[in-house]
């Protein structure tokens, strides 16, 4: 019986995780596509989180200046 409670907690354990994960990814590309932001610095740490977890590498440019706006990336 403890055996069994032991690999249910497991199984439920593990499964939250996958759970979790999956659900911290799909905000992170959420949040990078309302930012407009998959070609600059990610904006937060949840964002480059996620670039790290699906393999995304963003090259800085250095020879453009940081944007003055997040609206002006609307337009483009």
């Amino acid at each position: 019986m403890a055996t069994t409670l032991l690999l249910v907690g497991i199984v439920i354990f593990v499964a939250g995780a996958a759970v979790g994960g999956i659900l911290l990814v799909s905000w992170g590309i959420r949040r990078e596509e309302q930012d407009f932001s998959m070609t600059r610095q990610a904006p937060g740490q949840v964002s480059l989180g996620t670039r790290r977890v699906t393999g995304l590498y963003v090259r800085q440019r250095t020879d453009l200046a940081p944007p003055a706006d997040r609206r002006e990336d609307l337009y483009v």
